[in-house]
């Protein structure tokens, strides 16, 4: 049952609908099972005989169902308080790779960052709405909301000048039928432009001699080493101004502490850019994950909510009513294109 869980989530039905329907079609809950196999039932709050959505959301988050030991998912909050806590996951006991797994982790990973977000449904509703938790105002930043208006017209607008202030944003209106008209655009653009980039991955690949220096990323990386040197020797003369009384103690303090923040934020794009050169240095193939992503949807003729959980990230609504998609794998796709790039350019580097 756990496996459906996982993908009625994605398809678009929320947790409440899980459990009503679960319910409704008299499925028992892990405690009614255990009354009914004569096994000992938890005292610990998770013996209710029906489902409900805690119960849902404790199995959606529960990474046993990938094939990983997890323990200390929830403590006693005290000794004097006999109440159940949920513990953050960073403090888990987690162990891979204990058992047989019934969910992937792609799944798994699909279903958490899409409880992250906001897909709230109206009380009896049972479906989450195709783009709910999808849309940003692009100019305060907050959600865009689903209204309905006369004559069950489906529309969208800014949730701060809806809800909050009319003076601190604007409306961002924009009609369901044009939204889902662009985005499906935008969807068919980017897979059209994935299997383009596959097929000449393929024919680049398929050639004796294929290249993979760019010279974008060794300029970049030749200049942070040499920010980072200069900062280092400013460092190391820093000690000595303040001996010499040329800066105070304070300012010692201060400055030191800037260059400190200074060299762990250029070592960390380093670190970033000589990982993309030695992904470069691999080379790509056409089984990529973010070509593979994309190609599975060649003949879109429709959004899903599927299709929005699997590739894209967040959409942004403009108040002329444009609007513009992050999709997922967008660095990805960039570095493949620099891949193309490199293999498909004559070099006209002169030494000099």
């Amino acid at each position: 049952m756990s496996p459906t869980f996982f993908s009625t989530l994605i398809q678009g039905s929320s947790k409440r609908a899980i459990a009503l329907y679960l319910n409704e079609h008299g499925v028992p809950s892990p405690s009614a099972y255990k009354v009914q196999k004569g096994l000992p039932v938890s005292t610990r709050g998770y013996d209710d005989p029906m489902w409900g959505v805690r119960m849902i959301h404790s199995i959606l988050t529960n990474p046993t169902y990938t094939g990983d030991l997890a323990q200390g998912r929830s403590r006693v909050k005290s000794y004097k308080v006999h109440q159940i806590e949920a513990v953050p996951r960073e403090e888990w006991v987690e162990v891979a790779g204990t058992h047989e797994a019934i969910i992937d982790y792609e799944t798994f990973d699909k279903v958490q960052a899409l409880l992250q977000r906001d897909t709230r449904t109206s009380p009896k509703g049972r479906e989450v709405h195709l783009f709910s938790g999808f849309l940003k105002c692009a100019d305060c930043g907050r959600a865009i909301t689903r209204c309905v208006g006369k004559n069950n017209n489906v529309y969208y607008s800014c949730s701060t000048y809806k809800n909050r202030s009319r003076t601190a944003c604007t409306m961002h209106s924009i009609k369901h039928e044009r939204l889902e008209a662009a985005v499906l655009f935008a969807v068919q653009h980017q897979v059209h432009l994935a299997v383009s980039y596959s097929e000449i991955v393929t024919q680049i690949n398929s050639a004796p001699i294929k290249k993979s220096q760019s010279y974008r990323l060794d300029d970049l990386i030749a200049a942070k080493e040499r920010e980072l040197t200069k900062i280092t020797r400013y460092k190391q003369s820093l000690y000595q101004d303040w001996k010499d009384g040329e800066i105070t103690q304070q300012e010692y303090r201060d400055m030191k502490a800037d260059y400190e923040r200074q060299t762990s934020d250029i070592s960390a794009v380093l670190t970033r850019l000589n990982t993309e050169r030695a992904e470069l240095a691999n080379g790509v193939d056409n089984e990529h994950p973010a070509l593979v992503a994309f190609m599975k949807y060649q003949n879109i003729e429709a959004l899903n909510r599927e299709i929005l959980v699997e590739l894209v990230d967040y959409i942004k609504v403009y108040e002329n009513g444009n609007i513009s998609v992050k999709f997922k794998f967008a660095d990805e796709l960039r570095k493949i294109a620099e891949y193309i790039e490199i293999n498909t350019t004559e070099d006209t580097a002169v030494a000099g």
